[in-house]
């Protein structure tokens, strides 16, 4: 019996994906040139080393897509630097940047040195990375570089390796190469990858160094795309941050508006999520008619002629009312403080042993509140603080002498807050903070807005330290209120290691506590006693010969200012004599 086999063959039509697109060119960039970044970078900029090394200015209207830079080394266990110059052969301008907002030819940037100072062999391979986002899309990659006394190498390869690495030629001008010092140049990279959730690498390091302190340079990079927009760039210019208003009010808010590739269709207006109102005519400006009583953030968001909106940093506004009051100071830290003779209501110290330290006055009911985190960075503590803190009432560490520790968190917009009861009774709150590469800014102001808040920005210091003592004095409108104080990084200087510092704090006054008289002796035909006082609470020392009935007669007045008073009855005629004091 024979069978019959019939064989088919099927056939499958695999659809592959396209391969990935990674292309490069060079440019020198001519010496005494400007490159506008805001043009460049339609979708995204970055320019390094205007304060600092770690000085890092972006695009403000984007999400941010160009990383930070990282250091790359070639010597096992080798320390790579990074460090700021401002003599590069070329300018950088931007009019959209955060935290500045415009710069015009900046020759900043950073340079990357390996440890070896004698052999600029050993230096070879050092230098920069910096990563990008990679999909299917089609984008172009513009990395500023520069190099002294030394020949640059740069490569660019996507995480999927869907296209060849790209690596610049040997070939004369297709890269940086200063025998001594010169310009620099701009690499364009194009790129696309073949699938989604990719990463584009690019590198420049040290290929050939002609000294012994060759090194090579990175300023900025921008990122853009065929027929990518621009999106609008709006920035409020009334009121200014932090500015103050008394009830009732009428607020102008103005704004500046522009697209670089189109042009503005309208400018709206913002109180938090709430839109005010919206104009399509420049100057672009809103009144806000009775303001109400409150802390505000107004943005301003701009529409270009291509539907795209995009809103302005926020600007935080205090509208406030009355019946309170608030004065405040700022000076420079002193050497030394003792906590328990300047806290006479309480008093607060952190980080004594670790970042979660927290020591204060031994009392039943606190008043001065442990700080709480603004941001999410962690908070660390250090020592070597420069003013010295001393407690002899405290909890849990009863006693403890000259002790120059505190906390620290890094971060823009990281910071600390803390608040202490306010009522009708007058306070004293004096607050220990610093700031290392960092510009602070410190904020207090009454729950109830009873009368205006306060904001200083004075903690200001590129590379070195501040420490300094803030004193305010207040009294809310009502009672079961709290001063609130806000204390965090505006501007970083260093955008690694700049943070701000905070120590200790003491209160003074409040609701007056009961009077315990102390010492009280003959000192001849003289009674003399003492008490301990709060600040600024009215005294009032009274005496009576008899109980029944008494004939109070008022010895003495005065205001207190925390420290223990004596008080003296010259004329004590009888054997018997006695006192009270009244406050309030």
């Amino acid at each position: 019996m024979k069978k019959l086999i019939i064989a088919g063959l099927l056939a499958f039509s695999v659809n592959e994906l396209p391969a990935g697109t990674l292309t490069g060119t060079f440019s020198p960039i001519a010496t005494g040139s400007n490159v506008n970044l805001t043009a460049t970078g339609k979708l995204d900029w970055v320019q390094w080393g205007l304060y600092t090394a770690d000085s890092i200015n972006r695009k403000a209207s984007v999400t941010p897509q160009i990383g930070n830079y990282s250091l790359l080394g070639s010597l096992p266990g080798a320390l790579v630097y990074a460090y700021q110059y401002t003599n590069n052969y070329n300018g950088y301008s931007w009019y959209d940047g955060v935290p500045v907002t415009t710069i015009t030819n900046t020759p900043n940037g950073v340079w990357a040195y390996q440890s070896d100072p004698y052999s600029p062999d050993g230096a070879i391979g050092s230098g920069f990375q910096v990563t990008v986002p990679a999909d299917t899309t089609q984008r172009i990659l513009l990395v500023y570089v520069g190099a002294y006394g030394a020949k640059g190498k740069f490569t660019a390869s996507l995480s999927d390796g869907s296209a060849p690495t790209f690596a610049n030629g040997s070939s004369p001008g297709s890269t940086v190469d200063n025998p001594s010092n010169g310009p620099g140049g701009v690499f364009a990279i194009t790129y696309a990858a073949n699938s989604s959730n990719q990463t584009l690498t690019v590198t420049w390091t040290l290929e050939l160094g002609y000294t012994n302190d060759a090194n090579v340079t990175l300023q900025g990079a921008a990122l853009t795309a065929t027929g990518a927009n621009n999106p609008p760039f709006a920035v409020i210019t009334n009121p200014v941050n932090n500015a103050t208003f008394a009830t009732p009010t009428n607020i102008t808010i103005k704004a500046s508006a522009q697209d670089f590739d189109g042009t503005v269709t309208n400018v709206a207006f913002y109180a938090g999520t709430t839109k005010l109102g919206q104009t399509t005519t420049s100057p672009y400006s809103f009144t806000w008619t009775n303001a109400p009583s409150g802390d505000h953030l107004l943005t301003a968001a701009a529409t270009d002629n291509s539907g795209v909106t995009s809103s302005s940093q926020p600007v935080e506004i205090f509208v406030y009312g009355s019946g309170g009051s608030q004065t405040n100071t700022v000076s420079s830290s002193p050497t030394a403080v003792d906590l328990t003779a300047e806290g006479t209501s309480d008093w607060a110290h952190w980080g004594l042993l670790s970042n979660t330290s927290f020591d204060c006055k031994n009392l039943i009911a606190r008043q001065i509140s442990n700080f709480t985190v603004l941001g999410t960075n962690p908070i660390q503590q250090y020592s070597g603080n420069y003013t010295a803190f001393t407690w002899s009432d405290g909890t849990p560490d009863a006693s403890v002498s000259g002790t120059a520790t505190g906390v620290f968190i890094t971060g823009a917009t990281n910071g600390f807050r803390i608040t202490a009861p306010a009522d009708k009774y007058a306070r004293q709150l004096k607050v220990y903070v610093g700031g290392y590469g960092v510009q602070g800014e410190f904020q207090a102001y009454l729950s109830d807005l009873s009368a205006a808040p306060y904001t200083d920005t004075s903690v200001s210091n590129v590379y070195g330290n501040s420490y300094v003592v803030y004193t305010i004095n207040y009294t809310a409108a009502t009672n079961n209120q709290q001063l609130i104080v806000d204390y965090q990084a505006l501007q970083l200087f260093d955008s690694v290691y700049g943070n701000v510092t905070l120590q200790a704090a003491t209160l003074q006054g409040g609701a007056p506590l009961a009077v315990q008289i102390i010492n009280p002796q003959w000192q001849g035909n003289a009674c003399a006693f003492s008490f301990l006082t709060q600040m600024n609470n009215n005294y009032t020392v009274q005496y009576t010969y008899l109980l029944s009935p008494a004939s109070w007669q008022t010895l003495t007045s005065f205001q207190g200012n925390g420290t223990v008073m004596t008080v003296t009855n010259q004329n004590a005629t009888n054997a018997t004599c006695f006192y009270r004091v009244v406050t309030q």
